[in-house]
C-alpha cells in the first residue's frame, strides 16, 4: 500500500464526507486532526495501523494519549480539539527527575551519531550544550511563557536552539519519506502541536535509532502531566504556560 492508497484507507474511516475527489492528490495536511476522530477512548484506532509493517509498535506508542483523556470533557457541546495533558498531578521531584532523565537520554542519542555522519557537527554542538546544562528548574505556572516570549523577541542571550535543531535534523535524516505512514506526519503533529511528542510517537520509523527508542519518554511523560520545556545554555526549565 503506497501513501495515496493508505491515506484514502485512513480517510475512509470518517465516511464519504472526508474522501477526496477522484484523482485528487492527497497531502499530509488532509489528515491533520485525524487521530482526534477516535477521541476519547481510542476505540477503532487499531485499524489505522493494520496495513503498516510493525503496526503494533505504532499502536502501542499511541494508546497512552487516549488513556490520559478525561471522558467527562467529551460529554458537552464543546470538546477538546487536541490531546491535552495535565489530568495527573506530578510532584516537583518527579518533574525534576524527568528533566534529568531527558538530558541523559539526549546525550546518549546524540552520541550514537558517527564521526563521518553529515550531522556530526550539529550533534556535537548539541552535546556540548547539554554538558553545560547544570540545573533543572521547575517554574510556577505562567513563568515558562514569559521565557518563551523573551526568546521570540531575542532578548534572552542564554536561549538555546542547538538541541532542538540537532534532534529535528537527526530524526528527519533517519526517516523514509516514501513509506506509507509518512502521510500521517501532520496527523501526528496535530495531536498536541508539539514536534517532540510527534517524534516520540513515530519512533519506530527512525532507522538505526531503535536502541534509543525511549529517548523521548521523559518528555512524553512531562507532556502527559501538562508541562513544557525551555532550554537555555545552563538550565532546563519545566513549567506550564
Amino acid at each position: 500500500m503506497d501513501q495515496q492508497e493508505y491515506g484514502r484507507y485512513c480517510l475512509a474511516m470518517g465516511g464519504e464526507e472526508f474522501m477526496p475527489e477522484d484523482g485528487e492528490q492527497l497531502e499530509a495536511e488532509h489528515l491533520y486532526g485525524f487521530f482526534q476522530w477516535f477521541m476519547p477512548s481510542g476505540a477503532g484506532v487499531e485499524r489505522v495501523f493494520e496495513p503498516i509493517p510493525e503496526g503494533q509498535l505504532f499502536l502501542n506508542r499511541l494508546r497512552p494519549i487516549y488513556v490520559m483523556l478525561n471522558p467527562e470533557d467529551f460529554t458537552g457541546e464543546y470538546v477538546p480539539g487536541y490531546f491535552n495533558g495535565g489530568y495527573e498531578v506530578a510532584s516537583e521531584e518527579t518533574l525534576r527527575k524527568l528533566g534529568l532523565e531527558l538530558i541523559v537520554s539526549l546525550k546518549s542519542l546524540f552520541s550514537m551519531v558517527p564521526e563521518d555522519d553529515e550531522l556530526a557537527d550539529i550533534t556535537k554542538e548539541a552535546l556540548q550544550e547539554l554538558a553545560c546544562v547544570q540545573e533543572v528548574v521547575v517554574l510556577p505556572q505562567g513563568e515558562l511563557g514569559k521565557l518563551e516570549q523573551r526568546a521570540i523577541q531575542g532578548t534572552d542571550e542564554e536561549d538555546s536552539e542547538a538541541i532542538y535543531e540537532a534532534l529535528g535534523d537527526l530524526l528527519s535524516s533517519r526517516r523514509d519519506y516514501d513509506e506509507a505512514i509518512e502521510i500521517l506526519s501532520e496527523a501526528y503533529y496535530s495531536i498536541a502541536c508539539d514536534y517532540w511528542v510527534a517524534y516520540y510517537l513515530q519512533w519506530p520509523r527512525y532507522e538505526g535509532l531503535q536502541e534509543a527508542e525511549n529517548c523521548l519518554y521523559p518528555y512524553f511523560e512531562l507532556y502527559r502531566y501538562g508541562y513544557n520545556l525551555h532550554w537555555t545554555q545552563t538550565k532546563l526549565f519545566i513549567g506550564k504556560r
